[in-house]
This record gives structure tokens, C-alpha cells and sequence, in this order.
């Protein structure tokens, strides 16, 4: 039973290594296509800010004999931005803050500079890893689609209108509270949120630098309705109780573990009673064999014996008076001179 055991540990020890070691490789191979996605990303990116700065620097120096840039090839496409640019750049994990957004939320959009400064729209989706989020009706630009794409869809138009990811760092929460002095509800825009959890352990959301807190509760999340068929199971047949557990028998049968695990399986580690008196039983077997092969005498075991016994009849080795003496003269040889005269007494 414990090379039973033995081979299970060592099967389980194997199997953790391989899993340790395909998840390492996923993760690096993960990595690399993050890396190598957010330099195409970075580069259009860069490029467009190239293409741009060189367009204004003409514009300024040449003026009104400035090139027009919406003929030829780019006239359609003139100011739109590749779909690359919705795909957004992931940020390092140590990097991230959790800004304490949710889908559903209203923000306002507060960076400088920005068009829709000011604009309040619905997150419509967060991208967590790129620190972005999807607002509806807000920071919409004009996409290119690629002609690879539109052969696939039914939409044939190669510019639309679509929501351009924002950085989470401009938009802030909108939520209602009312005013201290009227009690009337308005719009506050919500400068630093903080997640945290009741007593009761549910996590929830409040105003951070507010005493005493006002939570933030989530957004409703939308009602999904879901059509009746004449196939779908009734709730009365779900609800039933058809099952009723007892202290008397398992809620499961035994040889579950049978359709969960295969029975031979180097893994398993929970087995059958029979199975287990065997192998305790083939261990005894085994036990028996070695103290038999022990007991069984050889040619070699009975010499070694014979050597053993003459050696304890001859007792302990004694030293002789010669043998001292002779013991003495060379210890007293190897002493050094100056040590002899120490020895010898005044």
C-alpha cells in the first residue's frame, strides 16, 4: 500500500510541475503578445502625432498655399483614425488603480483640453488592463474600417461613427445627494471614491475625505427578459425537493468516485476497502519474504558466522608489558626535548 501511495505522491508531485511550467509558458507567451500589440497600438499611435505635427507645421509656415490633404486616395478618409486606436495599450499591473467605477455608472468627462469636457454620458463598458472605459454618446470619432472586415460584414460602410475608449484618470462619478440646506437633489460629481465593506462583509462604495460616509450604491443593472418556450422546465419542477439528506446514508453513492476519477487513475488517492485489504496484504506477503530470506542460510552468511564466533571467543585484545614498553619509547621519540625536561620531575 505505500508504493501505492508513494506512486500517487510522485504523480501528483509531476503533474504540479507540468501545470506550474505551462502556466509560466502561457503567461510568457501572453506577455509577448501583449507587448507586441501594444507596440503596433503605440506605434499608429505615434504615427498619427507625426502625421498631424508635420500638417500643422505646414499650415503654419506655408499658409494659404498650404497642400490640401483631403483629395486623392484619403478624401473619404480624411480625419478618421484606424481601428487599431480602440484597442487601447494595457497598462502594468503595478501600475493600475482601482478607480471605483461600474458599468451603468454616469460620469462626467473632466480632462483638460478635452471636447466633451464638461459632458455627462453611461459607461458602457471597463477595460481594466488599459485603465479605460466606454462611454456612450461621448468622445466619438470617425474609424476606418479595413477591407478585410468588410467582407465579412453585412454593414458595407468604410467610415462609422463609433465611442473611442477614455482613460479612466478623466472621468468622474455623477450621482444625486442632496443639498444640506434645501434637501433638494443634484448632481455632485464625485471627486474620490473608495471601495470598503460593511459589517455584514458586502462590499460597497463611499465618498473618500467624507465623515460621516455616504455610500455610492451600484447601478441597476439592466432586466434581461427572457421568453417562455413550451420545452423550457417549469419552476415548481426545479424547486422540488427530491432529495432529503440523512445521517444514515451518503448523499451520493459510493462508486461516484468511479464516474469522477478514473479507478486506476495514479491519482487517486481515495480507494475501495477490498482494494486496500489486498494491498496491505501483499505488503505483509512481502514483509514475510525479506524475514524468510534472512533466515535462509548461505554458504557466505555461514562463513561470516563462523569468522564472528571465533573472533568472540578470543575476547578483548590485551596489551602485553613489551607492548607498553615499546609504546612508551615512541611517544617519548616524537616529544620534543624541551617538553621531555617539563615531563621529567625536579
Amino acid at each position: 500500500m505505500q508504493k501505492v501511495l508513494r506512486r500517487t505522491a510522485l504523480a501528483k508531485r509531476q503533474a504540479a510541475r507540468r501545470a506550474a511550467n505551462r502556466a509560466g509558458m502561457e503567461k510568457t507567451e501572453q506577455r509577448r503578445l501583449r507587448m507586441n500589440n501594444d507596440g503596433i497600438v503605440g506605434a499608429t499611435i505615434q504615427a498619427d502625432i507625426r502625421a498631424e505635427r508635420l500638417a500643422r507645421r505646414e499650415d503654419w509656415i506655408m499658409g494659404p498655399l498650404a497642400p490640401r490633404r483631403d483629395v486623392g486616395e484619403d478624401k473619404d478618409l480624411y480625419g478618421t483614425v484606424s481601428t487599431r486606436r480602440l484597442q487601447g495599450v494595457d497598462v502594468a499591473e503595478e501600475k493600475r488603480k482601482d478607480w471605483c467605477l461600474k458599468v451603468n455608472d454616469r460620469v462626467v468627462v473632466v480632462a483638460d483640453g478635452h471636447r466633451d469636457r464638461g459632458r455627462i454620458g453611461q459607461v458602457r463598458e471597463i477595460r481594466e488592463k488599459a485603465q479605460e472605459a466606454m462611454v456612450t454618446g461621448l468622445n466619438r470619432v470617425d474609424i476606418r474600417i479595413p477591407e478585410y472586415m468588410l467582407m465579412t460584414e453585412s454593414d458595407k460602410r468604410p467610415i462609422r461613427t463609433m465611442e473611442a475608449p477614455l482613460p479612466l484618470s478623466a472621468l468622474r462619478l455623477v450621482y444625486p445627494l442632496p443639498h444640506p440646506e434645501t434637501g433638494e437633489l443634484r448632481d455632485v460629481v464625485m471627486k474620490e471614491l473608495k471601495r470598503g465593506r460593511t459589517r455584514k462583509g458586502k462590499p460597497v462604495r463611499y465618498i473618500a475625505g467624507v465623515s460621516p460616509r455616504i455610500f455610492v450604491p451600484s447601478p441597476d443593472k439592466e432586466v434581461v427578459e427572457h421568453e417562455d418556450h413550451d420545452i423550457d422546465t417549469l419552476r415548481i419542477e426545479v424547486e422540488e425537493k427530491t432529495f432529503v439528506p440523512s445521517l444514515l446514508r451518503p448523499p451520493m453513492p459510493r462508486t461516484i468516485i468511479d464516474e469522477l476519477r478514473n479507478k486506476y487513475s495514479k491519482f487517486r488517492d481515495r480507494h475501495d476497502e477490498d482494494f486496500i485489504a489486498r494491498k496491505v496484504k501483499e505488503d505483509e506477503d512481502a514483509a514475510a519474504s525479506k524475514r524468510t530470506a534472512e533466515l535462509m542460510r548461505t554458504p557466505l552468511k555461514e562463513t561470516l558466522r563462523r569468522e564472528r564466533e571465533a573472533k568472540r571467543a578470543l575476547g578483548k585484545p590485551q596489551l602485553s608489558e613489551d607492548m607498553l614498553a615499546r609504546i612508551g619509547e615512541i611517544m617519548a621519540a616524537k616529544r620534543a626535548p624541551g617538553q621531555i625536561e617539563q615531563a621529567v620531575p625536579v
